[in-house]
């Protein structure tokens, strides 16, 4: 009997030695699933199953598969290749396909998926997402989704893939995908919706990397995308853009990076994100051929390359000096800062675009004693921040003389952080204005300070920040004749000042000083906040200073944009420089 066995095996089973067959079945609507295998030898498998393209509530459901090179990552079979896509798509109900493919020894990811496609007909539909090249594709496109069967429970039991093969064993998914992972000094993978990542990476020398990175986006826009920047100085090195990606498979919008870059010596920032939908958590369209590695990896392209990789090591001139940053709806917010000494300055400013250079939500700053706007957001000077093309980002180095200075931020009543009517941009947390030293030896020459309580230098009296319907006094002495400057901001239209100020003399009873609208410059903001700063020459005596205002567009009570220094609203009276 035993030599009975032997030969009933040799005569039977010895062609099929170390053959198994790895099968993926019944798979719900839009979900996606994955096994892994091993091949020992190169060996020509046989790839089967059942695929099918329904209609689903006007959507087009397609089931299909693929298989990976578990370490290069690239298709090495897709069941689109065995039928051109568009034909695939015109399908009807069940497909039956089978395939001889050829593979090397190693390590292999079978996938299976039943997704939507968005170039269906109905509520996903865009013009963007369809290539049609005449009016008949158009019809067919229309009448074909609409007239395909209709996706039923009872026929997922039937959809599945299979591959067997000479020399093919199960292998686990989690195993492939940590080995691979491993070769990847920084990493963020299997990225889902709405997240955040940072890592930074210092390089002891320069360094050969493979960046691979997956995301989503179109020719005018990116939405879940990689970008690499110096610590130091914050110079972007590597940015994901439509440019440079190519199609990563299934949707339209699944871009990919597979490129070569060299990085020289010193510290760097790893930043990807993702917006709400379409990521490794859930697809709303057909995946990519590679959805576990949906976000970015950092790979070596030598062993030596590995080995310049070391803990990260931040630069001081990384931490901001001064920052009003996640600003809100209807705020308006300030920093004082002091720098010791002249020195340059990264200023990096987020803020919302109305029109080409007008701006809803935006940064400035202001000499804090003079109150002279030293620079300020102006929309024909930004570049996209990323998300709605309302989002605009400033950044740049200012050269800034030894002294005071007041940050200012603003925003209107919509679009801001943490209630964006539009996509948000890619630094959600830097809405508002951040300021960085360029040199490490430079952090410790600025020191904030709060707006409220700061005194102007040389200030003899003032009059500042009033609410509506107010009428402000003070008296102030001058014990010699002295050379002052007035500054004064208030609310004018049509030759007329409806909050303003003036200055009495108590001894003569004159008044020898009042607000005058053809005296003033527009202050910023709405047209009708007026400003002006003029020098006269006041003998000695006892003053007073006086400031009165309507009922409407007052400090923090603002009917229409605020001027760009608030908190100057009003009048002050210093001694002239």
């Amino acid at each position: 009997m035993k030599y009975l066995a032997i030969l009933i095996f040799v005569m039977f089973g010895f062609g099929n030695l170390g053959a198994q067959t790895v099968t993926i079945g019944d798979v719900n609507p839009e979900d996606l699933q994955i096994k892994a295998f091993n091949l020992s030898s190169s060996a020509t498998v046989k790839v089967s199953g059942v695929g099918g393209v329904f209609r689903d509530d006007y959507r087009l459901l397609m089931y299909y598969g693929w298989i990976l090179d578990a370490d290069t990552r690239e298709v090495v079979w897709h069941l689109f290749d065995e039928m051109k896509d568009r034909e695939f798509r015109k399908s009807d109900g069940l497909y039956d396909f089978s395939a001889e493919v050829p593979l090397k020894a190693g390590n292999y990811e079978l996938y299976f998926t039943g997704a939507y496609d968005t170039r269906g007909w109905g509520n996903n539909f865009t013009m963007s997402d369809w290539t049609i090249d005449s009016f008949d594709d158009l019809v067919d496109e229309i009448f074909d989704s609409r007239d395909k069967e209709k996706f039923r429970r009872s026929l997922q039991e039937d959809l599945l893939i299979s591959v067997s093969g000479a020399g093919l064993s199960p292998a686990s998914v989690d195993a492939l995908f940590d080995a691979k992972v491993k070769k990847a000094p920084v990493y963020f993978v299997k990225a889902e919706n709405g997240e955040r990542f940072e890592q930074g990476f210092t390089l002891t020398a320069s360094t050969d990397i493979r960046i691979y990175a997956i995301g989503e986006g179109r020719k005018d826009e990116i939405f879940d995308y990689v970008w690499i920047y110096n610590a130091a100085s914050r110079e972007r090195v590597f940015e994901m853009n439509y440019k440079n990606t190519d199609f990563a498979g299934g949707a339209d919008k699944n871009l990919k990076v597979d490129e070569l870059i060299t990085l020289p010596a010193g510290s760097y920032m790893l930043s990807y994100r993702t917006d709400d939908s379409h990521s490794f958590e859930q697809w709303n369209a057909l995946p990519p051929d590679d959805p576990q590695f949906w976000g970015v990896s950092l790979f070596p392209v030598t062993e030596t390359d590995r080995k310049n990789f070391s803990e990260f090591k931040a630069p001081k001139s990384m931490q901001p000096v001064a920052e009003l940053v996640e600003v809100g709806n209807s705020e308006l917010v300030s920093k004082g800062f002091s720098l010791s000494k002249e020195m340059d300055v990264r200023i990096l400013c987020l803020g919302e675009s109305t029109s080409y250079d007008e701006m809803a939500d935006y940064g400035w700053i202001v000499d804090a004693n003079t109150r002279k706007t030293v620079w300020k957001m102006r929309g024909y000077k930004t570049e996209h921040a990323g998300g709605a093309s309302k989002n605009r980002r400033f950044e740049d180095v200012l050269t800034l003389d030894k002294g005071d200075y007041i940050a200012y931020y603003v925003t209107d009543g919509s679009h801001a952080y943490n209630s964006w009517n539009a996509a948000s941009p890619h630094e959600v947390d830097r809405w508002g204005i951040t300021l960085w030293a360029t040199k490490d030896n430079e952090v410790g020459q600025v020191k904030t300070f709060e707006v409220e309580d700061y005194v102007v230098k040389n200030l003899i009296a003032e009059l500042v920040m009033p609410g509506d319907h107010v009428y402000l006094k003070k008296v102030f002495v001058l014990d010699k004749d002295t050379n002052v400057t007035i500054m004064a901001m208030g609310e004018g239209s049509d030759n007329r000042m409806y909050d303003y100020g003036w200055i009495k003399n108590m001894n003569t009873g004159e008044v020898v000083w009042e607000m005058d609208y053809y005296d003033t410059d527009h202050a910023g903001g709405a047209r009708k906040n007026r400003m002006v700063v003029e020098d006269i020459r006041l003998p000695k005596g006892e003053y007073r200073l006086n400031y009165e205002t309507d009922g409407s567009h007052s400090f923090n009570d603002w009917n229409a944009d605020p001027p760009n220094d608030p908190q100057s609203y009003g009048i002050r009276v210093l001694i002239a420089e």
